[in-house]
């Protein structure tokens, strides 16, 4: 038997979001369905996109025994090319992400510094969740979002032993959620979802710990908001204007380095650690921007867009994760 997961309509219409058929191809499985679930079922199954196992299918696939074909309508984001209103909506929404940065950074104290932390952090996870959604997974988003609180509140009270408590919170949490929900069980879900909460978890904490020590004394969080944010706006033209000398991947390493030292001679701090600074800024951007293509679309993309509403801040927010300890070090 094969397990046919369902999304959006065609879930409404079949009235279960999973069901076991037979058959030795895709095409045979989907045979299945229609003969089961009816001409509107069938109908809207001619536009959607398949998965097989995670990876895209095509109707002649062979299936086998325990195998999984995920079966997505254009409606919930699986297939379709993006329209540019489409793309230009992300570039709007990680805009919106930085200046939320900005605007609790001026804020005086931390609670303010720490909710929008918390409030990006959980935006940008329940996006990458819904991007894995769409490729048949079922991300422990919930999970995530508790994790991220726990976060926040331990590095608060407990410093740096706090933000190395809420990393193993972030694990045990996500796989807690699958003692008690039982679809949470699959490998294939979990992983990501572990994943996306370290991320998340360590991204808010490490953000937290140096505003703490040190903002504004060395300006460290205003430099890494203008470094990231300019990384980020080079990476969205070259996304959308193709430079012959330049792509999206070297445009933020090189946006990076260029915003952290532009920022040190704004604030008038350490020019020569502040570069060493934005060399690893610009390693972290690469990577994250890397492991959200995965995260996004099962494989790494060097040339197209990051899909998703906040695709945009995925290398962001894996340099938030790491960027207490490269302040730490260097200085």
């Amino acid at each position: 038997m094969v397990t046919l997961r369902l999304f959006a309509h065609l879930r409404e219409i079949a009235g279960t979001a999973r069901v076991e058929l037979e058959g030795e191809t895709v095409a045979e499985v989907l045979s299945a369905a229609r003969a089961r679930f009816g001409d509107e079922f069938a109908s809207g199954l001619q536009s959607a996109a398949i998965w097989h196992n995670g990876e895209t299918a095509s109707p002649a696939d062979a299936v086998k025994e325990g195998d999984e074909l995920a079966i997505i309508p254009p409606v919930s984001g699986g297939s379709g090319t993006m329209a540019q209103g489409m793309v230009d909506s992300a570039l709007v929404a990680g805009l919106v992400g930085l200046l939320l940065l900005i605007g609790t950074n001026l804020a005086p104290g931390p609670a303010w510094w720490a909710a929008g932390l918390v409030l990006l952090m959980a935006v940008w996870s329940v996006d990458i969740a819904a991007r894995l959604e769409d490729r048949g997974r079922e991300p422990v988003t919930l999970g995530i979002l508790t994790a991220i609180v726990v976060a926040v509140i331990s590095t608060h009270v407990y410093g740096g032993v706090g933000l190395g408590f809420s990393l193993y919170i972030s694990v045990a949490v996500v796989l807690a959620w699958g003692v008690v929900v039982s679809r949470y069980r699959q490998l294939t879900d979990v992983a990501p979802s572990v994943l996306i909460a370290l991320v998340a978890t360590s991204g808010t904490g490490s953000l937290m710990l140096t505003r703490t020590i040190y903002e504004p004394d060395q300006h460290a969080i205003s430099i890494f908001i203008l470094a990231v944010g300019l990384a980020a706006v080079v990476a969205a033209i070259l996304d959308r204007v193709r430079a012959p000398l330049l792509d999206p991947y070297s445009g933020t390493a090189l946006a990076a380095v260029l915003g952290s030292v532009v920022g040190a001679l704004i604030w008038e701090e350490d020019v020569v650690g502040f570069v060493l600074v934005g060399l690893g800024l610009a390693l972290f951007l690469v990577v994250g921007r890397s492991l959200g293509s995965i995260l996004r679309t099962g494989r790494v993309t060097l040339s197209d867009s990051p899909t998703g509403a906040l695709g945009l801040l995925d290398g962001a927010m894996f340099a938030a994760a790491l960027y207490y300890p490269l302040v730490s070090v260097i200085f």
